[in-house]
């Protein structure tokens, strides 16, 4: 069975997505086989019609993270490529789609964003990665949806924005200076990373945060026959579930918050 744009579309729109939703997609192709298309780039095509036909009076995001500028290389908004899969990078590359200034969890935006969001998303300027003006505090802002498209929940780096949010203490805000380029200007910038404590045992893991989001209902998923499956949850679901467990364990994030004493 062929997997066509509609089909996806249509098993958002069960899911609870709507027409003018802002939709953040992390995802992974590795099971989207039966796609419509003859070659990876037709595949794509219909995966990224799938999702923009699901919010067709929205704003589709999917992310375009980069972590060169951290070892000291130059952030092209315009031709860095994305690290986080073919499908975020083939949609940075369409035509109308702006992809947001900051050099380490940059993000590509296609559809209407409110005006006192342009400039602290797609100026040049000094960033705070997951800060109050970042692309995840505007997925809060807009009550976005979160959807998981092939991937599992361990991709959810909205979480961490929570997590400077809430101040968790096994994180630390760290700067990271260089050079960003866009539209043939380059400026020197400061991009402020809230990073784990290395000389600790951080490893992260949120696969338990996504088992407690289903289970209490802020999660749902739908499997598309022979092809992906689909978890659709949101900005204001996962702030709370987080906020609740970290108040529960603090540790409930990391693997070490998940051990049992022999």
């Amino acid at each position: 069975m062929t997997i066509g744009a509609a089909d996806i579309s249509d098993a958002l729109e069960r899911l609870g997505v709507r027409s003018a939703d802002t939709l953040f997609v992390h995802s992974g192709l590795r099971s989207s086989l039966r796609v419509a298309g003859a070659t990876a780039h037709e595949k794509l095509a219909t995966v990224l019609e799938g999702l923009r036909g699901a919010v067709p009076a929205g704003t589709l995001v999917l992310p375009t993270f980069s972590y060169s500028f951290c070892r000291g290389e130059v952030f092209d908004v315009d031709a860095t490529p994305s690290t986080v899969g073919a499908l975020s990078e083939w949609f940075r590359r369409r035509q109308g789609v702006r992809r947001t200034a900051e050099p380490i969890f940059s993000a590509a935006v296609e559809g209407p964003v409110a005006a006192e969001w342009n400039a602290p998303l797609f100026t040049v300027s000094d960033k705070d990665c997951f800060g109050p003006e970042s692309i995840f505090a505007y997925l809060r802002a807009t009550e976005a949806k979160l959807l998981f498209y092939g991937v599992g929940f361990e991709s959810c780096t909205y979480v961490h924005h929570v997590e400077q949010t809430l101040g968790v203490g096994y994180r630390y805000v760290k700067d990271f200076a260089g050079t960003v380029r866009a539209g043939g200007v380059q400026a020197h910038v400061t991009a402020r990373y809230f990073v784990r404590n290395l000389d600790d045992d951080v490893e992260v893991y949120l696969s338990p945060l996504g088992e407690r989001l289903q289970c209490r209902g802020g999660a749902q998923t739908v499997v598309l026959p022979g092809g992906p499956r689909l978890l659709l949850t949101n900005a204001a679901a996962v702030g709370a579930e987080v906020e609740r467990a970290l108040a529960e364990n603090a540790d409930f994030l990391l693997r070490r918050g998940h051990v049992t004493a022999a």
